[in-house]
């Protein structure tokens, strides 16, 4: 649940001034989930950005991550200005992204910047800089999300005629995605900050190392979600030059993975995830049709 302002503990409130200045402004995003609090702070030092999360909360190994990302991603995404504990939180503040929610719809002109930041990311975070955090292909290794699916009684009728395929994709994920790029793995629109011409990539919970065109693919179902057809979406993905070498066996087995997970949440949350999960199905659809994986019949996705 996320905590406003006044429903922190006192000790916690009066680190964050003892550190930055007297408080005089409050300004909770209107995204992101995983911090218990998050906002953008008006203080005596100026603006920044402080998240906290409490000791025993199940994710603040994301709040560890990120801050330990920071120094590898400066200038792109947000700097670490300071960490600390007290009162049972850590509390992290970073310095405040000027920008608005990068715009994934047909014919943004934020396409281009966020394909040229992806190229430069890759570039730059290849090899992978040193942290202690586990690899993609760790991550997502064993992952058996179909067959949950099946037993929830949760396909839809295009994934019930190929979840044999699907499955055995998602069984070549852990190879698919190995690689010595630090990746993102959360690329959204609401992470990606424009301002003018300069793209910031924010909130770095949930760094690994990965193939480098991972965060690009991750995007396009994003697109597709956002009114891209499934080949529209694939033409500017192509734009990057890490996704555009990347082998489609490779890529059809991440989708498929995604597809999965989000099939997942549509079925367990609803809401967003149900359009998440048809622009998911619609992608890897989409790839098989294609020819992605050799030997697959094209047939069209309806």
């Amino acid at each position: 649940m996320r905590h406003q302002w006044v429903d922190l503990p006192a000790e916690v409130r009066d680190l964050i001034a003892e550190r930055c200045g007297a408080v005089t402004g409050v300004t909770v995003p209107d995204a992101g989930e995983i911090a218990e609090f998050a906002a953008a702070l008006d203080a005596g030092g100026g603006r920044l950005f402080v998240k906290g999360s409490r000791l025993d909360s199940p994710n603040l190994w994301m709040a560890r991550k990120e801050a330990q990302a920071a120094p590898a991603v400066k200038g792109i995404g947000a700097a670490l200005l300071w960490q600390g504990e007290v009162g049972g939180w850590l509390v992290t503040a970073f310095e405040y992204v000027p920008g608005r929610h990068a715009d994934l719809s047909p014919g943004s002109s934020d396409l281009p910047l966020i394909a040229g930041t992806l190229a430069g990311l890759a570039d730059r975070l290849t090899p992978a800089p040193v942290l202690r955090t586990f690899s993609l292909a760790q991550r997502w290794g064993g992952s058996a999300l179909w067959p949950e699916i099946v037993a929830a009684d949760g396909l839809t009728p295009w994934q019930a005629e190929h979840v044999d395929q699907l499955s055995a994709l998602e069984g070549q994920v852990s190879d698919a995605v190995a690689g010595d790029t630090l990746a993102h793995t959360d690329m959204t629109g609401p992470n990606i900050l424009v301002e003018g011409s300069r793209v910031r990539v924010i909130d770095w919970s949930w760094p690994a190392p990965a193939a480098a065109w991972v965060d690009t693919a991750s995007l396009v179902p994003r697109l597709i979600a956002a009114g891209h057809t499934a080949a529209q979406a694939q033409r500017w993905a192509m734009t990057v030059p890490c996704y555009a070498a990347a082998e489609p066996e490779k890529v059809v087995a991440l989708a498929a993975v995604v597809a999965a997970r989000w099939r997942l949440r549509a079925i367990r949350d609803g809401g967003a995830w149900v359009a998440l999960s048809a622009a998911a199905e619609t992608w890897v659809a989409g790839l098989l049709s294609a020819g992605a994986v050799q030997g697959s019949a094209p047939r069209e996705h309806r």
